[in-house]
């Protein structure tokens, strides 16, 4: 992959070869994480990949598990990347995808995104994905051409679902024998992520004498701040670049949601937006734990991840992790893998479909 960058204008310009097709994220602070699934779909479709990013999610290792020459990493800042858009008519690239559409408007009002662009482009070419749709369903201007990572459940408003899982090179690891970990991507702090769910279920084996378990914590938090006699369960890793995380989630057995039923705050992971752990359970096939209401929008079941129904049922849902055989788990990620597959092919010719109008 290239690093490479020309001028155009006396301003920094990305590679642009036959067949390019732009990848541009607009946010500098998250969603980056989608770039590799995206730009997978893209080269499957025979495309050439010049990737719009900021130095710094590429040196965070984005792309640590993905190799391509035929995707071209540009190395530019948001302005100069807003300052190309806007002086290019695009009259040599297939198209643009934009990642984040929030970045560009209020999420009401998408004419706004093309105010960003050349006059002289074509808006054919121009593809936007949105994180949440609620805004716009609400306002009456949902557009059923925006791209979302997934099925909406909000006012019945459709989209064209395609669904970044992909981050490179896996490998698929069996249940650990000894200590089953269980893998968290947020913080452990205040009431972010109801992690009171997740202390409490410690909690709960601890007392019942369950301990052959570990919490791994991808995110802010000190393990002085939980009670003492949990401390031994928590490996705070605190906030990591891709490549760690990537490491951390393939050593894991379990990844962990935490919602509650009836929570205002969860809502939208059932209905107008997602989460991006969703992404990472498919994309490293390991099996979740969900709540069950929660599970069928987001394309798990009772064969494919740990289901609970109420806030009292979460640590049983930790201790059937625990105590599934090996063989049982293989079966749970075979399961899961054959939905992750599934999906892909059907995003792929979603996205496929609306390149080509």
């Amino acid at each position: 992959m290239e690093n490479i960058f020309s001028k155009f204008f006396g301003q920094k310009k990305p590679v642009i070869k036959e067949n390019t097709f732009l990848l541009w994220e607009p946010c500098s602070k998250s969603h980056s994480e989608v770039i590799p699934g995206y730009a997978k779909y893209l080269r499957d479709l025979g495309y050439h990949v010049s990737v719009l990013l900021t130095p710094e999610r590429y040196k965070e290792g984005l792309f640590s598990r993905y190799k391509d020459e035929n995707i071209s990493l540009n190395k530019l800042s948001q302005k100069d990347i807003k300052k190309f858009i806007l002086n290019s008519d695009l009259s040599d690239v297939k198209g643009v995808l934009v990642t984040t559409s929030g970045k560009l408007c209020d999420e009401i009002h998408f004419d706004e995104c093309f105010e960003h662009f050349n006059p002289k482009v074509d808006r054919k070419k121009l593809f936007f994905v949105s994180h949440d749709c609620k805004n716009a369903a609400d306002n009456g201007s949902w557009r059923e051409s925006l791209i979302t990572l997934r099925e909406l459940n909000y006012k019945g408003v459709k989209s064209v679902v395609v669904n970044p899982h992909y981050f490179g090179e896996i490998e698929i690891t069996p249940k650990n024998e000894d200590v089953v970990n269980f893998i968290t991507i947020g913080a452990i702090q205040g009431k972010r992520n109801n992690n009171e769910l997740i202390i409490n279920a410690a909690k709960e084996l601890h007392e019942k004498g369950i301990r052959n378990f570990k919490i791994t914590v991808v995110g802010k938090g000190h393990v002085k701040k939980l009670p003492k006699e949990l401390q031994q369960y928590f490996d705070i890793k605190g906030r990591l670049p891709f490549d760690k995380m990537y490491n951390e989630i393939e050593k894991a057995d379990f990844i962990l949601t935490s919602y509650s039923k009836g929570n205002e705050q969860h809502l939208r992971y059932n209905t107008t937006g997602t989460s991006g752990t969703f992404q990472l359970v498919y994309g490293f096939v390991k099996p979740c734990i969900i709540l069950e209401e929660f599970a069928p929008l987001n394309g798990f079941n009772s064969e494919n991840a740990i289901l609970y129904s109420e806030d009292k049922d979460y640590s049983k849902a930790f201790e059937k992790g625990i105590k599934m055989s090996p063989e049982e788990y293989s079966k749970m990620q075979d399961a899961l893998k054959k939905y992750k597959d599934e999906l892909y092919a059907k995003s792929l010719n979603n996205l496929k479909e609306l390149i080509n109008g």
